[in-house]
């Protein structure tokens, strides 16, 4: 009995230990380490990559944090009352930690992860078919900006649900709020008291800038800020939309109900049954069965 009560304490000790230190040293550190990295621009992004980690540790760490206290000798029902006692259980259901999750995967898709698959297909595909010298400039990036923001992240989406399908739909609510408030809050260096021209923050965001700024005197007539605004707003814009689009064609079956090809029924051959009648003659019937 007392061994007993000394396992439960432990477990109460070693699972917040185990499992939560590291998760909140995930939700810190990653967004250290990205904005050392990449700069403050995605920050909302970072944050939301921290807890990402600190939810998948959780996920992966709660199950063997259950099986320890098992082979400790602490049965199935007291393994579950201690976990949500301890508070233990409640991050891996929350929704917070899928969103998390499918929100960072679109923002990746369309700011890292699309340039990256444009570059290899300039430095590998191309190529072969003597199209390209296989390199890969930012002006190529911006010349294919849109399907480097939307392919990749609508193929993500949609083997992502089926893996984790809570939340996997709902990626695109993140990048469509930082895009409203973008809208909102743009004003038009070019615009005065007696001429303002309402479109012109649509067209400042979605007319993509097919060229990247040069380190020259007038940034080679490009608006860097602008061309920043668009990869960071927009680009993850793109991705979170088309994320959800693959996730809902996920959700549908779209793929099996393209592909899968209905069986052909193919008519059963007749069975032929002989009787006899009462005079001894042979009567033949056909008959189907179904």
């Amino acid at each position: 009995m007392l061994r007993r009560t000394m396992d439960k304490a432990r477990a109460v000790i070693v699972g917040p230990l185990a499992l939560a230190t590291p998760a909140i040293a995930a939700i810190v550190l990653v967004p250290f380490f990205c904005l050392r990295m990449f700069g403050p621009f995605l920050f909302v992004y970072y944050v939301l990559a921290g807890i990402t980690f600190g939810w998948q540790w959780y996920s992966l760490a709660l199950p063997g944090w259950k099986r320890w206290l098992i082979r400790k000798g602490v049965q199935d029902e007291d393994v579950e009352h201690i976990a949500h006692r301890a508070g233990l259980d409640w991050p891996v259901e929350a929704p917070l930690g899928p969103f998390a999750f499918h929100t960072t995967a679109a923002a990746v898709c369309g700011v890292h992860f699309g340039p990256w698959l444009l570059s290899r297909w300039f430095v590998w595909i191309l190529p072969f078919a003597g199209i390209a010298n296989g390199t890969a400039t930012g002006n190529d990036y911006l010349r294919h900006f849109e399907l480097a923001s939307i392919v990749p992240a609508l193929a993500l989406g949609y083997v992502l649900y089926l893996y984790f399908p809570r939340f996997a739909i709902w990626a695109w609510v993140l990048p469509t709020v930082i895009l409203l408030y973008k809208l909102l809050t743009f004003t038009d260096a070019s615009s005065s008291v007696l001429f303002s021209n309402p479109w012109s923050r649509f067209s400042y965001f979605f007319v993509i800038e097919r060229s990247m700024p040069v380190f020259a005197p007038g940034f080679g007539g490009v608006d860097p800020v602008r061309v920043a605004q668009q990869m960071v707003v927009v680009a993850p814009f793109y991705a979170g939309v088309a994320y959800s689009i693959g996730a809902l064609a996920a959700k549908r079956n779209l793929l099996k109900r393209l592909f899968e090809h209905s069986p052909t029924t193919e008519a059963e051959p007749e069975i032929t049954q002989t009787k006899t009648t009462p005079n001894g003659r042979i009567d033949d019937e056909a008959e189907t069965r179904p």
